[in-house]
């Protein structure tokens, strides 16, 4: 392990007990960018959503802790504290955890059906957007969208699909989708609109 990441690993020790002593959990910490540009950011979270005075005191408590400790290599950089959004980024397990049931979008980069021979739909798609299903130590199981065929299971919003199987170690990019839901007129069903960051 390197000297930074050694020290990032400290700097998230203490993002966790701060972050913790105003109520909330630390949901991801990477610094970003270079010399003078660099930027440590840190998102934090909680049940019931943050607000703009959690990450305040967020980030003064880090500012205190660090300014003390100067545990930061590299010289100057700025601290960065934030919500994780509607559409969340998603690095470790507890990430898919809270994720489990919701529409998710990733990119790999290899062939997804290289993993999935049973789903000839996947094509050569290194990307697609669909529900988490679970996961283990291996990957994921995520519903892949397909048009009604032998195989394909039916979904609660009248749509098909079939269960594709994603290695952690293929994946480069995940994130949730926030889903807007229009409100349904009467003997309408709601009707769900999904919208993804390229």
């Amino acid at each position: 392990m390197s000297a930074t990441e050694t020290a990032l690993t400290t700097v998230r020790k203490l993002a966790e007990d701060v972050s913790a002593r105003e109520g909330c959990y630390l949901y991801d910490l990477e610094l970003v960018g270079l010399g003078n540009g660099r930027v440590l950011r840190v998102t934090i979270d909680k049940d019931g959503g943050v607000s703009v005075d959690d990450c305040t005191n967020v980030s003064r408590g880090m500012n205190d802790v660090l300014d003390v400790e100067d545990i930061v290599p590299g010289g100057q950089y700025s601290l960065e504290v934030s919500s994780p959004g509607l559409e969340r980024v998603l690095k470790e397990p507890r990430h898919y955890e809270r994720a489990i049931g919701k529409d998710i979008s990733l990119k790999t980069f290899a062939p997804l059906l290289q993993f999935n021979e049973h789903v000839q739909e996947l094509g050569k798609a290194k990307s697609f957007q669909g529900k988490l299903l679970a996961f283990d130590d291996k990957g994921l199981k995520v519903a892949f969208p397909v048009k009604a065929s032998e195989g394909a299971t039916p979904d609660e919003n009248g749509g098909f699909y079939k269960e594709v199987f994603i290695p952690f170690e293929t994946i480069t990019k995940a994130h949730t989708v926030f889903v807007f839901e229009e409100k349904a007129k009467p003997g309408q069903k709601p009707q769900k609109k999904g919208h993804s960051k390229k």
